[in-house]
């Protein structure tokens, strides 16, 4: 009896397991530039339609480009105007989300800080409480530590040209078609 049982709930998963291992096979895996880091699991990956902020070695400015594509045979990242060899690249820059938003929230809590001690000094009616150097010096020391935030820790930057962190091309297509390259 339990081996019916068994047999008939195989079968009845049976189609719903083909159709989804069928829709598994016709899903395109994709082309990405990976950035590894020495003894990390962690990956991060950049496809087509990315932002890549990079710094060719022997320059001293970053640029900024839309990946449009790879080549995987010859190692070239596609931009819009561009070709760019991947080991030509020296570093790479990212933006930091928290830098930017703890920046601008030490900046308006600087700001509400000294807003709120005026308007309250000025309305409480007490005529001995004014508006105290105390306040105007949480407002600058707050107002300056966010704008600190912001300037000196905006990016981050990952050198290639150690040997810690390794940019490649990986390819994830289970079956490249004649018409994709």
């Amino acid at each position: 009896m339990l081996k019916l049982i068994i047999n008939m709930t195989t079968y009845r998963c049976l189609p719903t397991l083909i159709i989804l291992f069928a829709f598994a096979l016709a899903l395109p895996a994709q082309k990405a530039l990976q950035i590894e880091r020495y003894g990390s699991p962690d990956t991060e990956k950049f496809f087509a339609g990315d932002i890549l902020e990079y710094r060719l070695a022997g320059e001293d400015h970053y640029q900024e480009g839309y990946i449009e594509g790879f080549r995987m045979e010859d190692s070239l990242i596609i931009f819009g105007d561009r070709y760019v060899n991947v080991h030509d690249i020296e570093s790479l820059r990212f933006d930091r989300a928290w830098a930017r938003a703890g920046g601008t929230s030490l900046v308006v809590f600087g700001l509400a800080w000294s807003g709120f001690a005026a308007v309250g000094y000025a309305t409480d009616g007490d005529p001995e409480t004014s508006y105290r150097w105390a306040d105007a010096a949480v407002t600058g020391v707050s107002t300056l530590a966010g704008l600190g935030l912001r300037r000196f820790f905006k990016y981050k930057r990952v050198r290639l040209s150690g040997k810690r962190y390794r940019l490649r091309l990986v390819d994830l297509r289970f079956k490249v078609e004649g018409w994709e390259d």
